[in-house]
């Protein structure tokens, strides 16, 4: 239908409350444009400036938007993380609020794995120093350690040797099974083997110089011995005799003694030429001087004495059995007066030298009576 000339539409006015929503609709819109204006222009300058990612602008604009969960639970935000465009759902501050998290979400993905990459460096690191410590220690204790190992393998082996040693010992295969005599010749070797005939069985480790000599104190033959132990099973046993050296009255008859006054037994065919002591007790000082004198005497000379008297040590004479007479004088320079006197019996007739004196030895003196 047509207006009527000079008739103009009257516009309604708006409503109150639509002119304040377009209002703030539009101020809205501004301030989103402006802030993202703004934010593009921080983050294009601290891009250029610091190399600063543009999460960075990103939280520091939008923080206000989600402080709870733009928090991380291990603190600051660090690292790269590229802002992904914006979704094209919801309101422009929405989209820019799921970007923003989901920038964040990237950036600590990234700082994860940074710090993984980190921890699995600094531990490959500290492998890497404990194994050159380690080969350090190595180097410089190699000696010690040589010298260690050379030590226990000698002492190990010396400690096997040992307890093989022992065990071979005791074993009855190191047991004694033969006694060997050396060295008897008047005592004979019997006497010695039956003393020691406990010991044919023993462990040979077992016979000792201290075992024999108990066994052997009862033979007053014998002045010495030595053991030796050849193994497995040998024992020889050698062995000095007492000399016979003079006859003595004893209490069930004459006794054979040596120079230190032994009794060696009884008188037989082998110590019956010896010569007899006439008044000499022995123990006393007359037959510490008479000891002398039979130990400095040859054999030949004292089976030719018949007997030897000693009234004082000084004074010591010698009975032969050619029926001379020795003034032998005291014990002094025996081994010369014996010597003296072999030569005189070699010399002088025993029917006209009937009195030898040699005590004093460099001067001798034979007389007929």
């Amino acid at each position: 239908m047509r207006r009527p000339d000079g008739f103009e539409p009257v516009e309604p006015e708006p409503a109150p409350e639509a002119e304040e929503a377009g209002e703030r609709t539009m101020d809205l819109a501004e301030l989103v444009r402006a802030r993202r204006e703004a934010l593009r222009r921080e983050a294009l300058e601290r891009e250029a400036a610091e190399s600063v990612p543009q999460r960075r602008w990103a939280l520091s604009a939008y923080g206000d938007l989600d402080e709870g969960e733009g928090a991380d639970a291990g603190g600051a935000v660090a690292g790269t993380a590229s802002v992904e465009p914006l979704d094209e759902g919801g309101s422009h501050a929405q989209r820019v609020d799921r970007a923003w998290r989901e920038a964040e979400r990237e950036q600590r993905r990234a700082e994860r794995t940074e710090a993984r990459e980190t921890a699995r460096a600094a531990r490959a690191a500290k492998r890497a120093r404990v194994r050159r410590e380690r080969a350090e220690v190595r180097r410089f204790t190699a000696a010690r350690r040589r010298q260690l190992r050379t030590a226990l393998l000698t002492v190990g082996g010396l400690a096997i040797a040992l307890a093989v040693l022992v065990g071979l010992v005791w074993s009855p295969l190191m047991s004694v099974r033969e006694v060997r005599v050396e060295g008897a010749e008047r005592l004979g070797a019997a006497a010695v083997q039956q003393a020691l005939a406990d010991s044919i069985g023993q462990p040979i480790a077992t016979v000792t110089e201290e075992r024999v000599a108990e066994r052997l104190q009862a033979i007053p033959q014998i002045e010495s011995f030595r053991v030796d132990i050849v193994p497995p099973s040998t024992v020889i046993v050698r062995i000095v005799e007492r000399e016979p050296a003079a006859i003595v009255p004893g209490e069930s008859g004459e006794a054979v003694i040596d120079a230190a006054g032994v009794v060696l037994g009884g008188v037989d065919e082998s110590t019956a030429a010896l010569p007899r002591l006439d008044g000499v007790e022995v123990g006393s000082e007359e037959f510490e001087a008479v000891a002398t004198v039979l130990v400095s005497v040859p054999r030949s000379v004292l089976e030719t004495t018949a007997t030897i008297a000693a009234p004082t040590p000084s004074d010591i004479q010698l009975s032969l059995h050619s029926g001379q007479t020795v003034l032998w004088g005291g014990a002094d320079e025996s081994q010369l007066k014996a010597d003296v006197l072999a030569a005189l019996l070699e010399t002088q007739d025993p029917a006209l030298a009937l009195v030898l004196d040699v005590s004093a030895p460099e001067t001798p003196v034979v007389s007929g009576s």
